[in-house]
């Protein structure tokens, strides 16, 4: 028979990470994406303002485990969570405030569901793929909690595909007069992509 393990992010969508048995054929999770998943165009990329989707299948030794189709995640603190599962994945230059971005988020939730099915002793025998897009590029900090996850101690046999955009080409426009007045000069948003594929930015 096959299962379903609700595991609601706090601070995204509503969604379920699926047991998978013989008998489920399909995901019934519903994305319900939070109004204002990404700030609207003029906004300068913040913590608040970025998003990580995910999307995954995992087994353990051969047998199928969990999966989900896509999963939305902001920046918010998983609610419960083992202290020993925070001190996994830690952020780095702890002068600024690092632990609720996006894509830690993610990550938090998810060895939290994949070590409830696996058991602690069991991390290295989870495989399958992992895939992580950010509407942001991510900090040094998160890079690190990345590779904590991927490469390090783990899940290293999980398959980790990370994409991610640049919101201040995507989403960012200048909010004084005369920033303003440049921004349009040379093109807007389109203009601001050439010149940053251009290599020349000076924002």
């Amino acid at each position: 028979m096959g299962s379903e393990a609700r595991d609601v992010p706090d601070g995204g969508a509503s969604a379920e990470v699926h047991s998978v048995g013989a008998e489920v054929q399909s995901p019934s999770s519903a994305l319900l994406p939070r109004q204002g998943a990404e700030m609207p165009t003029g906004s300068t990329p913040s913590t608040d303002s970025i998003v990580s989707f995910v999307s995954f299948r995992i087994s353990l030794r051969t047998e199928a485990m969990c999966w989900e189709p896509g999963r939305l995640f902001y920046s918010h603190m998983p609610r419960g969570l083992d202290v020993r599962i925070n001190e996994m994945l830690q952020p780095i230059f702890s002068h600024i405030n690092r632990e609720d971005h996006a894509e830690r988020t993610a990550l938090l939730h998810l060895t939290r569901a994949f070590l409830k099915r696996s058991g602690w002793e069991a991390s290295d025998d989870c495989a399958g793929w992992l895939k992580l897009y950010i509407s942001h590029f991510p900090c040094i900090s998160c890079v690190a909690v990345i590779c904590q996850l991927k490469f390090v101690r783990f899940f290293p046999a999980i398959r980790l595909e990370l994409d991610f955009d640049n919101m201040w080409k995507t989403r960012f426009e200048p909010a004084d007069q005369r920033g303003a007045e440049r921004f349009l000069a040379e093109g807007g948003l389109a203009g601001r992509r050439q010149r940053i594929e251009q290599g020349f930015y000076e924002w």
